[in-house]
């Protein structure tokens, strides 16, 4: 992969998660990027540690779960401790309680990993392919065209005013993964609607035990309604993530006065004798913004992340919202990057993440409120529809659904209340849809496509295969659960028509049929188990799912005619 670099297509404004993430995309969709970053010093600390289940699914296409989950962790417990004294535990419980894996959903625990380190792994990736994040560069000034877009950089590679070198060059596309303060939303004129709440104010940072006594919980003294501080442990042992939250707080000062800092973890954990915090790497102060785009660009300039949207940390969604942000834009842009889409396509970015991000406000938002407000333990208890396991497209112009819908199950009924795709949360409050309200077990159109195991190749004796294996960030995979010659055959020919290397097509075979013979199939598979045929529980009437680059089914269908006519809503005619 690493070798010299054609000329860059796409200029990438911001190495945070959402650009490092849509970089990757790009770059193993064959499209040339160039990814700067304004600052200079590496990343410090546990920004945005808490990674989600669909997050993680996201890492299993990009082929990089397994360093993420070599080094993250599992949320611990948290105890809670009685006041003053703050010795003896108050109450012990699971924020995330730890669930089984499921055939359809391998992924359905949160890990913790520090941004910083997560960054690395992202880093590893990029050097792959030859590329590398540019620090010390900043844009400056952009006018787009029709064809193109002129940008004007400032590289100041150590980061010093004084040498600073002036750029100018032109980009197919511009994507600003710059922040919620970065430029490129501003330069483009995009609202920032919303609010900034100046009562929940936070202190976070990362602190060191130097006692060692706090490794197996997550401990916190107090509550948010007036004094709470909440110690986290990390993947590296010692290493706590704090937050220091309340009304009865001077957060600017404890956020610039260290020592100030300290006395307060003291004074507000009983004083306790048996602790000794050590450093404290980093610390910043944060008042919650509550603000979002109206939509994510247009042109050849989008936008990406929280410089299209920030909420309270509440939850933990952000990052994760940030780095789907990027999954969804990077296939479409890399399709119409390469000449194989119309550019409509990236109309159906906004169209598809706007009523997820609203969501994503309104839920963090009603989380942050319940914490400062009020004093039960299960305001820390995390939903399970916050796992984004139930995030969905089902709207959206470019998905295509022929099922007839039915009514719910029983067993459907309790499916959802285990997976959070049922109407109420834990306070019987509605749900938005983008989150999978009253969604029932059988797929729309639109739905996260579900992984299933033990799936032997009906030719050769490879070891069993799962459905996350043979999906990929660069292509469709068109499943075809038929045995029949004569289906396969229109499958294929539909396929054919296409550049070579963007669909991908097989069967998906139940146990016992007869394996046709199926010339330019990419796999032939036995679901020994059930486990395909389970998952992709569709209606009778339909045996084609199009399973989109970033994991989202596209398309339940009928037959070929209807394979075309989603195609050509991707691809435009043949």
């Amino acid at each position: 992969m690493a070798g010299t670099q054609p000329v860059p297509k796409v200029l990438i404004v911001g190495g945070g998660p959402a650009g490092l993430v849509l970089a990757i995309t790009l770059l193993q969709n064959h499209v040339p990027v160039r990814i700067i970053e304004k600052t200079v010093e590496p990343r410090l600390g546990q920004r945005g540690a808490g990674i989600m289940p669909r997050s993680l699914e996201l890492f299993k296409t990009l082929r990089i779960n397994e360093a993420v989950e070599k080094i993250a962790i599992s949320t611990p417990p948290v105890r809670t401790y009685e006041m003053p004294a703050g010795v003896k535990p108050l109450h012990t419980f699971e924020m995330a309680p730890l669930l089984k894996p499921t055939p359809a959903c391998p992924y359905l625990n949160i890990v913790l990993l520090g941004q910083d380190r997560l960054e690395k792994i992202f880093h590893a990736v990029l050097a792959q392919y030859g590329c590398r994040v540019e620090k010390g560069t900043e844009l400056t000034n952009f006018q787009q065209s029709e064809n193109y877009v002129e940008v004007k950089l400032r590289v100041r590679g150590d980061g010093s005013a004084e040498g600073a070198v002036e750029e100018t060059t032109r980009f197919d596309w511009v994507i600003g993964t710059d922040g919620a303060r970065g430029v490129v939303r501003k330069m483009l004129g995009l609202s920032f609607l919303g609010e900034t709440r100046n009562i929940e104010n936070l202190v976070v940072g990362d602190i060191c035990d130097e006692t060692q006594r706090l490794l197996k919980y997550w401990h916190m003294w107090g509550d948010a309604h007036t004094t709470l501080i909440s110690l986290r442990p990390t993947e590296t042992p010692g290493l706590f993530n704090f937050m220091v939250a309340g009304r009865n707080i001077n957060h600017r000062q404890l956020s610039s006065d260290q020592n100030a800092l300290l006395r307060c973890f003291i004074e507000n954990t009983g004083g306790r004798p048996d602790l000794s915090f050590g450093p404290i790497p980093w610390m910043s102060h944060y008042t919650p913004n509550i603000r979002m785009v109206d939509k994510f660009g247009y042109g050849r300039v989008y936008i990406a992340g929280d410089a299209g949207h920030v909420h309270s940390p509440t939850g933990g969604q952000g990052m994760n919202a940030s780095i789907q942000d990027s999954w969804n834009l990077g296939w479409k842009l890399a399709l119409v990057a390469k000449g194989l889409a119309s550019r409509t396509l990236i109309d159906s970015y906004t169209e598809e993440r706007i009523p997820v991000i609203a969501e994503v406000l309104d839920r963090t938002t009603k989380i942050l409120n319940r914490t400062f407000h009020e004093k039960d333990d299960s305001v820390w208890k995390t939903s399970p529809s916050l796992m984004q396991l139930g995030v969905n497209y089902r709207w959206s112009s470019i998905v295509l659904d022929e099922q007839k819908k039915e009514e719910l199950t029983p067993e459907e009924i309790e499916y959802n209340r285990i997976y959070g795709l049922d109407d109420s949360d834990s306070e019987d409050e509605a749900l938005g849809s983008a989150y999978g309200s009253s969604y029932d077990r059988r797929l729309r159109a639109g739905d996260r496509a579900p992984d299933a195991p033990n799936l032997e190749d009906a030719y050769q004796k490879h070891p069993p295969r799962r459905l996350f294996d043979i999906y990929g960030s660069h292509f469709h995979t068109v499943l075809c659960f038929t045995s029949s010659k004569a289906k396969w055959e229109q499958v294929s020919s539909v396929v054919s028509r296409y550049a070579a290397g963007i669909v991908r097509a097989g069967l998906i075979l139940r146990p016992g049929s007869v394996v046709p013979k199926t010339d330019g199939a990419d796999f032939v598979l036995i679901d020994r188990k059930y486990h395909a045929h389970g998952g992709y529980d569709i209606c009778d009437s339909c045996w084609i799912v199009v399973v989109r680059p970033d994991g989202f089914i596209g398309g339940i269908l009928a037959g070929a005619e209807g394979l075309e006519r989603y195609f050509s809503g991707i691809f435009g005619k043949p």
